[in-house]
């Protein structure tokens, strides 16, 4: 879930305070919270993000913490990233489909297949209960995909390896987080106005540069995002906070790997798969200074 946490709200918030690691994943990419639990998207032990090799799944963390499901669903995954929820279906993307699952009966009710058309789908985020937007990384496109009619369009601007996307809808923008070519740390945000149809995505200026994965947005003026910093052997891992309206930027230290982050916003923490580790990082945002 990307969605950001509106200030009032904050009064009918269940804090967490304290940090929580959840073990036993598969090479985690992807999380969103719902009903006090996780989904979580699982490459697969084999940690092949483009193979279809039928290894992925998403697991279920129910609302005591515990990993209750490694695979919720019964149905074969290949490399399971990006996830979002519109009512009670869960959407993933998995390399060139975009499948959609009903939570409660656990059944598939919605397969997009783009084989052919969609090289590494990525990051998804909802836009309204019928669209999402999601980035196909090796295409250096952001898709705008209808879910009830299957109908889907290229938004206008290319990016080079976009991976995380979400969608404000308050200023009606898109905002992407790119990994650079050659997945060189040379990545940046970008954004564009959804229903401008002549606008194509553009840099935003003053943005931190590297190797980005995830991005959220806390409030109305900064977004968040997640940075590899590099994908050969890397030490620690970035989260940099982004200021719209300043165009500056801060950076806070983690550990690495830090993949598709989100936000419980009724428990207000941030959400990390540590992917390299197969583990879930519930951080209370306020132990982050955020």
């Amino acid at each position: 879930m990307k969605k950001y946490i509106p200030i009032l709200s904050l009064f009918f918030l269940s804090f967490v305070t304290q940090a929580q690691t959840i073990t036993g994943l598969a090479s985690p990419e992807s999380v969103v919270a719902y009903k006090g639990g996780y989904f979580v998207s699982d490459i697969g032990a084999k940690l092949e993000p483009t193979a279809k090799d039928g290894d992925g799944g998403i697991s279920y963390i129910n609302s005591h913490g515990k990993l209750q499901d490694l695979k919720y669903f019964d149905d074969t995954l290949n490399a399971p990233k990006g996830l979002d929820i519109i009512g009670d279906v869960l959407y993933v993307a998995d390399i060139d489909h975009l499948r959609g699952y009903n939570i409660t009966t656990r059944k598939k009710v919605f397969d997009l297949n783009l084989e052919g058309k969609a090289i590494l789908l990525n990051d998804l985020n909802k836009v309204d209960d019928s669209l999402l937007v999601i980035t196909d990384s090796f295409k250096g496109q952001v898709l705008l995909v209808n879910v009830h009619t299957a109908g889907w369009s290229i938004l206008k601007g290319d990016i080079i390896v976009p991976n995380g996307v979400l969608y404000d809808a308050h200023s009606d923008n898109v905002y992407v987080c790119s990994m650079g070519a050659d997945l060189d740390g040379t990545g940046k945000l970008f954004s564009k106005k959804l229903h401008d149809d002549a606008a194509a995505f553009e840099p935003l200026e003053g943005t931190p540069v590297g190797l980005f994965d995830g991005i959220v947005q806390l409030d109305d003026h900064r977004l968040l995002v997640s940075d590899w910093i590099t994908i050969k052997d890397p030490v620690k891992g970035n989260l940099y906070v982004y200021d719209i309206d300043k165009k500056q930027y801060t950076k806070i230290d983690v550990a690495h790997g830090p993949a598709d982050i989100a936000l419980d916003v009724k428990k207000h923490t941030l959400l990390i798969p540590q992917l390299l580790d197969n583990r879930l990082e519930i951080i209370p945002l306020k132990k982050l200074g955020l």
